[in-house]
């Protein structure tokens, strides 16, 4: 089957085409030329916000997987924010339908739903706390529109991480903890999450594109973690103690997503532990640096 992969270039992107690769035929769409070759065999250089996108796309796409966000800074980016997470989806969604596309993957966020201290099932109101979720909610909503045409597939993801990832949350503690600044904590840690790694996303993306699937599935990872525990698991992997300091801020609450779903819609006879992937994804960034 012909896929094409939107932010093919961007961090879960990456880790998909190689899968993608050895049974189908992936279509790359990608802002700019990459530095480093993409495993796809076909690339589309188009800026997904441009309003005439749909005259670069092949006609005899099978499936699309939608991964391309703006993860900038509100409200100075909200224009394009609101562009790529929201804007965008309409108009792929809408080319997707004419061209006769059978399935449409959407890669969303656990963040759509308000932080709690239970874990989140899919059936939970989405009441997302900042403007990021909010225009990943509006693509998941714009999307049901479409459920007549093709399947469609929204897949909240909590807390990705892996190789490769930059400017986020366990990236972003990597560095406090390897250059010795402090790890913030707030009531002992919070928010916790359970983080799953970019591999078994991909993975279940993949099962996606060959048919699984539901409506609305949580993805996330097979053990909850604090701010605190992740910080201690990055020490140890590079031989130095966090350094912790109490924090002012008041979180709202934990991320955690129920799995439940995800158990009974895909294969998934084993998930990376965060023991293991943060680790190993501390030691990797530490020798590219």
């Amino acid at each position: 089957m012909k896929v094409l992969v939107t932010g093919a270039a961007g961090f879960v992107g990456r880790a998909l085409l190689p899968q993608l690769a050895r049974e189908h035929e992936p279509i790359a769409l990608v802002r700019r030329p990459p530095a480093i070759p993409l495993a796809a065999s076909t690339m589309v250089v188009k800026d997904l916000t441009s309003p005439d996108i749909a005259t670069v796309l092949p006609n005899d796409v099978d499936v699309v997987v939608h991964l391309a966000q703006a993860y900038l800074s509100f409200p100075s980016h909200a224009a394009e924010i609101f562009a790529v997470n929201a804007l965008s989806t309409q108009r792929l969604a809408d080319w997707a339908r004419s061209s006769g596309v059978r399935r449409f993957v959407l890669a969303s966020s656990g963040s759509v739903y308000e932080p709690s201290t239970r874990p989140l099932r899919e059936v939970d109101p989405a009441k997302p706390l900042s403007f990021h979720p909010a225009t990943k909610l509006i693509a998941e909503q714009i999307l049901a529109y479409y459920e007549d045409a093709m399947d469609v597939i929204r897949l909240r993801l909590f807390a990705p991480y892996g190789p490769g990832q930059t400017d986020r949350m366990i990236p972003r503690l990597i560095d406090a903890v390897g250059q010795g600044r402090h790890v913030a904590l707030s009531r002992g840690g919070q928010p916790r999450i359970n983080p799953i790694h970019v591999d078994d996303v991909v993975g279940i993306i993949g099962q996606t594109v060959d048919g699984a699937g539901a409506p609305v599935v949580n993805l996330a990872g097979p053990r909850v973690v604090s701010v605190a525990e992740i910080a201690e698991i990055i020490g140890a992997a590079l031989g130095r103690a966090p350094v912790f300091e109490e924090s002012d801020i008041d979180p709202p609450g934990d991320l955690i997503a129920d799995t439940a779903r995800m158990h009974e819609v895909f294969r998934v006879p084993s998930l990376i532990d965060p023991a293991d992937g943060i680790a190993t994804m501390t030691r990797a960034l530490v020798a590219r640096a």
